[in-house]
């Protein structure tokens, strides 16, 4: 009878133990999404205050903007009455529609072609020529955005710096963002230099295109953006899926990567030995108030169970492990260059409230698409919810919204 009973206190004992890590499981997961999501949103947040920042004060790319005008309006009458009308809501900053579409079109183009390339010689097994290929491209990208930003701030703060004194810091600056970006040196280091570059590409495309064409141009990257990712056939749902199969990581230079919570996990691990050590504890006391004809039947059947628990608790840390490596908040870079794009691009049309409606929108519409990850448990573009979102929050605030307000502000309205 003393046996039964131990053994059916045992029992009793792992059950609440077991409805306890569970609860605590359940607790954990709540908490590591919502730190992916607070990781997310505050990488977003540095590159639009960043980006606005630079475009208000120092405004680098100016120069090409006008080179760029000139280039896509036929004559000096269009170009004139398209800068007139630039960022006021107008259609008369249209170049043609023909223009639009093959801007559109070739920008499209370039990004299938790299992308799909990209794509092909990595599943032929070229990964060391793409890195090399990275670091390249990282550099010049960063050594000619940077030359020009940086030469504007220090005249803006009316710092004398000499041509090769400017040359030297860009140079050693990209440098430094090359071995970064690709992997080499802390992570936060690499953050904050993905950050600067999706910042840098998004100043110089906000100055390259005109108004209507970035328009055009987010739609149809955010569209190509659910084909390349969902279709079967598409380059970066081959990408992931390769990268997968080969158990290696996907590039450093094309993915910006949160820092696991690993301080939780070892908080909760070191937890879950001190309760495990309580419950040893607690099975010897038993032990010892059992009589010593029954304590052979107890210990074969701890011995089963302790068993049962190391097995357990095997599988638990390796279930463990491998949710923590694949659910790493990742944000492709493209997606810090779209979006910084996009409130740069609002941002022209001096709309306080259309701003913060773009802003919010890219927020919510980034929370939509990870809760919609973690149900269907595969990866998923991050441009179309928040993008569309945003647009169709944009012509409804600008056209219908801020004028309501404005007509209430003169009209001395106050509800």
């Amino acid at each position: 009878m003393s046996s039964e009973s131990s053994s059916s206190k045992e029992n009793d004992q792992l059950k609440n133990g077991d409805k306890k890590s569970n609860r605590k499981d359940s607790h954990y997961n709540i908490n590591k999404r919502l730190n992916t999501v607070i990781d997310l949103y505050t990488p977003i947040t540095i590159c639009a205050v960043i980006a606005l920042l630079i475009e208000k004060y120092i405004a680098p790319f100016s120069e090409i903007y006008s080179l760029a005008m000139s280039l896509i309006y036929n004559d000096k009458r269009s170009m004139i009455k398209a800068k007139s009308t630039q960022y006021t809501g107008l259609l008369d900053s249209i170049p043609s529609l023909s223009m639009l579409i093959i801007i559109t079109l070739c920008f499209l183009g370039v990004i299938i072609v790299m992308t799909s390339l990209l794509v092909f010689l990595y599943v032929k097994g070229f990964k060391r020529w793409l890195e090399y290929f990275f670091y390249i491209q990282i550099f010049f990208s960063l050594m000619v955005t940077e030359t020009k930003i940086l030469g504007k701030t220090f005249i803006y703060f009316e710092i004398l710096v000499n041509d090769w004194i400017l040359t030297i810091i860009c140079v050693i600056f990209s440098l430094i963002g090359v071995f970064s970006i690709n992997g080499f040196g802390p992570l936060k280091l690499r953050q904050f230099f993905h950050i600067i570059l999706g910042v840098n590409i998004a100043l110089l495309f906000v100055s390259l295109f005109p108004e209507w064409v970035i328009w055009s141009i987010l739609i149809t990257i955010s569209s190509w953006d659910l084909v390349a990712v969902l279709w079967s056939k598409g380059p970066l749902n081959i990408l992931v899926n390769t990268a997968q199969k080969r158990n290696e990581e996907l590039f450093s230079a094309l993915v910006y990567s949160c820092m696991a919570h690993t301080e939780i996990v070892k908080s909760d691990d070191n937890k879950k030995i001190v309760n495990n050590n309580k419950k040893d504890e607690d099975k010897e006391k038993i032990d010892n108030n059992i009589k010593d004809e029954d304590k052979k039947m107890v210990d074969n059947n701890k011995k089963d169970k302790d068993k049962n628990e190391t097995n357990n608790k095997e599988k638990v840390v390796e279930d463990n492990s491998e949710e923590e490596e694949n659910e790493n908040a990742k944000l492709g870079m493209g997606d810090f260059v779209f979006y910084t794009l996009l409130i740069l691009h609002v941002y022209r049309y001096r709309d306080p409230i259309s701003l913060v409606n773009c802003f919010t929108s890219i927020l919510t519409g980034l929370t939509m698409t990870i809760f919609i990850l973690v149900y269907f448990k595969r990866a998923l573009p991050a441009l179309p919810i928040s993008i569309f979102s945003s647009i169709i929050f944009f012509f409804g605030t600008y056209y219908l919204g801020s004028p309501f307000y404005q007509e209430m502000s003169n009209n001395n309205i106050i509800i």
